[in-house]
């Protein structure tokens, strides 16, 4: 009797994982889920051979095609967000029915980013804003702030707030570095009016007029700060974190609309109207929005803006703003061809990303540090790439007994008649030299018209606490 109950279980279970398979020729498959791809079945051979990863890619293949698949995840995510209150699926419950990313937690609870990965954040934007001015541009940094940071009394009370945030310590570094920020916590006003989507990561749009009109206000930039434009507020959006949550759920959030003007001409992306390629770079698909150039000729001045998600709500305040717009997501950031204002966007959960790659800009002249030591070791690492005429890129590692939290980097030439010093962002181009990051990276870009013609001997020198140089690294003749 026992073995053919176990007969019984097995065949329903059988029966039971058979049936979505069964259901997909009738409903076809699960339903992408926010900014998911395609989704192909795993090739059993490759050009390398045999498949080791079949099973697994096969596994994660059946997952998204099963077409009970978005109904399970959320009948799962209703039962553990509303009635167990807890996380899922990168999800957190908040009060009063806001929703937070779990991606934000280590901002929220204390820093997640060593000392040393800050300052050198710092210090990149730092160096960005120097090359910047050299080349006549005003320059602002600014950092959106999560939305824990801005509402932490939404926050669950399993959340213990920290005093220190990577936020809050790149803040003390920039202003140690005499950068100009704008502090978005600041510029963002107490409001009945929350400026953040409660079901998204991200602020509404009358949180990115304030915002806006905080930046244009730090460039000393003519501009009209919204304060006439007729809106709407409709309760219609359907926020990234409902998407992933309850991806079939109807449960939308208050977005504030507003009537932009649009005087002006999108020359990237191109091809219909312009109020309909701004509603699609500013729509949450992040659609034709990497790389975006505008013309205003109503208005004066050129604009680079780098920016995250975060900045498509900007981006009708600022292409108003200036007669020539450059906006774009990809890193690194590169000033080459000049502008008059140059902005630079990150989200507070984003300050990582500040440290993928240098920007594109000419190194900085600098004073050679002081000192005379130097340290043999094979830690002590340079690529050189002179594949782009006039320029010589380098980058590479120190030994990290030249390190502390807040020394600085620099390259210097030495030949029998000249020396000179150029600063380096702390970087570690991991795409060049394996790896992930790493705290002991320099990364800079020589504009090769300004060495004059000899012999050079490159070394890398650090100041603060443990100054010192590496041996010869390279030898250039130009």
């Amino acid at each position: 009797m026992k073995k053919k109950l176990y007969i019984v279980y097995i065949a329903v279970f059988l029966l039971l994982c058979c049936i979505p398979m069964a259901l997909k020729p009738f409903v076809g498959s699960g339903k992408q889920i926010g900014n998911e791809k395609e989704n192909p079945f795993p090739a059993l051979w490759t050009e390398n051979g045999l498949n080791n990863g079949f099973s697994g890619e096969c596994d994660a293949w059946f997952s998204k095609e099963n077409p009970l698949r978005v109904p399970l995840i959320n009948a799962e995510n209703t039962i553990r967000l509303s009635l167990m209150k807890s996380d899922s699926n990168g999800v957190i419950q908040g009060k009063h029915n806001y929703l937070f990313s779990e991606e934000t937690v280590g901002d929220y609870i204390g820093t997640s980013m060593t000392r040393r990965a800050l300052y050198r954040a710092a210090k990149t934007v730092s160096l960005t804003q120097a090359a910047a001015q050299r080349m006549g541009s005003r320059f602002v940094f600014t950092v959106t702030p999560n939305k824990n940071t801005l509402y932490p009394q939404y926050m669950p009370d399993r959340f213990i707030r920290g005093k220190s945030s990577n936020l809050s310590v790149l803040e003390r570094y920039l202003a140690q570095l005499g950068v100009n920020y704008v502090d978005m916590k600041q510029a963002l006003p107490y409001r009945s009016d929350e400026l953040y989507l409660r079901d998204d990561t991200h602020w509404n749009n009358l949180g990115a007029l304030y915002g806006s009109n905080a930046v244009l206000d730090a460039l000393e930039k003519t501009h009209d700060n919204g304060e006439g434009m007729a809106y709407m507020v409709k309760n219609d959006w359907t926020g990234d974190l409902t998407k992933m949550a309850f991806p079939d759920s109807s449960r939308t959030c208050e977005q504030f609309y507003f009537d932009y003007p649009t005087d002006f001409t999108f020359m990237q992306p191109h091809g219909g109207e312009t109020a309909a390629i701004l509603q699609e770079v500013m729509g949450d698909s992040e659609k034709r929005d990497a790389q975006i150039r505008t013309s205003n000729p109503g208005a004066e001045g050129s604009l680079y803006f780098l920016r995250d998600s975060f900045g498509r709500a900007m981006l009708p305040y600022f292409i108003n703003s200036y007669k020539s717009a450059t906006i774009t997501r990809y890193y690194p950031i590169s000033l080459r061809g000049g502008f008059d204002d140059v902005v630079w966007q990150i989200v507070e959960r984003n300050i990582p990303n500040i440290l993928t790659t240098a920007p594109r800009v000419d190194a900085v002249p600098a004073e050679p540090a002081a000192s005379e030591m130097v340290v043999n070791s094979a830690d002590n690492t340079i690529e050189v790439d002179d594949s782009v005429e006039g320029s010589l890129k380098l980058c590479g590692t120190v030994d990290r007994i030249l390190l502390s939290d807040e020394c600085n980097l620099y390259l210097v030439l030495r030949s029998d008649s000249t020396t000179l010093c150029y600063e380096a962002f702390p970087i570690y181009e991991a795409e060049t030299l394996g790896g992930e990051d790493s705290d002991n990276g320099f990364s800079l870009t020589l504009n090769t018209k300004d060495i004059p013609n000899g012999s050079y001997r490159l070394c890398v020198m650090t100041d603060g606490e443990h100054a010192a140089q590496t041996q010869t690294l390279y030898t250039y003749t130009k």
